[in-house]
């Protein structure tokens, strides 16, 4: 067990887990790629492949950088290649090729592969995002530049299995014909906003019809409105919910 006694310390045990999470998902690919049916699926894995032996070369410099560091100020830093393995990349990976057995229909079985893939990216962006964040705040400026080229990788990685899977895959997944397709993944930012529009619509088409039901009754001479609308609370606005929200939003870029 490392002694961790400073946030340097810290860093240097996300930059091993990293660097071992790299070369698993370096061994992980090919298979990935072997199963994939999807031309351009195929092709956006491999390219990835690509970028992640850069990514592991990238933490070869950050490896540099750090001894540099530490050797201006009389410390020593160890060697981290091999001597930590990241499990919990080891667990996403045994997930993924576990579901990659199972008897699916090529659609299917692509949209399987992409959800395994973006767990991946998930999972290094939180790690890779901790670590700049790490090193921003220890003014390592050569090292929280790289780590922050690679985050930004991870996340373009991220949008385009997003976007192959919303435009093609999952869509060819779907097995009943006719059945309601909303696009976009479920729980995401444009599925809600679209239901909570759905759902203002309606609400404002009844409230209508209603103030229309007791403008007629007035002008019969029939009953009053339960509540004249000049009564109703001030300031409650939509914007006030949308500012809200925003400030609520956690991860972003």
């Amino acid at each position: 067990m490392e002694n961790m006694n400073q946030l340097k310390d810290l860093l240097k045990h996300e930059i091993k887990d990293l660097y071992s999470a790299e070369e698993q998902i370096i061994d992980a690919l090919p298979k990935m790629i072997e199963k994939a049916n999807n031309t351009q699926l195929k092709k956006t894995l491999q390219e990835h492949l690509r970028v992640t032996e850069k990514q592991r070369d990238r933490l070869d410099n950050i490896l540099e950088a750090l001894q540099e560091e530490r050797q201006e100020q009389g410390e020593v830093f160890g060697l981290f290649k091999g001597n930590i393995k990241c499990l919990a990349m080891e667990g996403l990976i045994s997930e993924g090729e576990k579901l990659m057995k199972e008897d699916m229909s090529p659609e299917v079985s692509d949209a399987a592969i992409i959800a395994a893939a973006q767990k991946i990216e998930h999972y290094e962006i939180s790690s890779y995002g901790t670590a700049r964040t790490y090193a921003e705040e220890l003014n390592l400026n050569k090292v929280e530049s790289l780590l922050r080229q690679t985050l930004d990788e991870e996340y373009e990685a991220d949008d385009l299995l997003t976007e192959l899977a919303e435009s093609r895959v999952n869509e060819r997944a779907i097995s009943e014909p006719g059945s309601t397709r909303e696009r976009g993944r479920s729980g995401s930012r444009r599925t809600l906003h679209a239901g909570k529009a759905r759902s203002k619509s309606a609400a404002t088409a009844k409230a209508s019809s209603k103030s229309g039901s007791s403008s007629n009754r007035l002008r019969n001479g029939g009953g009053s409105p339960e509540r004249s609308s000049s009564n109703s609370p001030k300031g409650k606005t939509s914007s006030g919910r949308a500012r809200s929200s925003s400030r609520g939003k956690s991860g972003s870029r």
